[in-house]
């Protein structure tokens, strides 16, 4: 049986309904956080969609919205991304404080002030209905690979990432950004 770290434990006891948050149009959906990932700024969109008051959201690590059914193999991309210097672009399933969930289509950025970085900044938006089946089908088939491993939260990741390599070269993309700005 692979080990799971105290706070991975902690997301998987939180609930899960299973209904999706009803997002009418297009909203954009906006936090920054301190370079560590804990929240610095939420934005009143967040706020409704997530059902967490700002005060709840502040200070905590922004993964308090991560949803279980995300495979580790897709945060360990973005961080991999970001600690580049790169913007990251991607598909996200996250949960509600009620246990409920919704699709964002996110886009993550350092912010760099006088050469250092002070944090990151995300604008998400709602992704066409298409697009959400792709993803949360292929999130399942790389959740499948990561939980059929048995290892460690660190090296199970990299069982989901053969699965989103494949996916991409069956696309003809050469990496994630380019096949979500295709899809856009």
């Amino acid at each position: 049986m692979r080990q799971m770290s105290a706070a991975a434990a902690a997301r998987q006891r939180r609930p899960v309904t299973g209904r999706e948050v009803p997002i009418e149009g297009m909203r954009a959906i906006l936090s920054r956080t301190d370079p560590s990932g804990v929240i610095t700024y939420v934005s009143r969109s967040l706020v409704e969609i997530s059902g967490y008051t700002e005060e709840e959201m502040l200070g905590q690590p922004h993964n308090i919205l991560r949803h279980p059914d995300m495979p580790c193999a897709v945060f360990h991309l973005m961080w991999m991304t970001l600690k580049a210097g790169k913007e990251f672009y991607g598909m996200t399933k996250n949960r509600a404080k009620n246990g409920d969930h919704y699709w964002v289509f996110a886009r993550v950025a350092p912010i760099v002030r006088d050469g250092t970085l002070v944090g990151y900044t995300s604008a998400r938006f709602i992704p066409k209905r298409e697009m959400i089946e792709e993803w949360d089908a292929l999130y399942t088939r790389m959740l499948e690979a990561e939980n059929a491993s048995n290892v460690a939260d660190s090296e199970r990741c990299k069982h989901g990432a053969e699965v989103l390599v494949r996916f991409l070269r069956s696309k003809k993309a050469d990496n994630l950004t380019e096949y979500v700005m295709r899809q856009l």
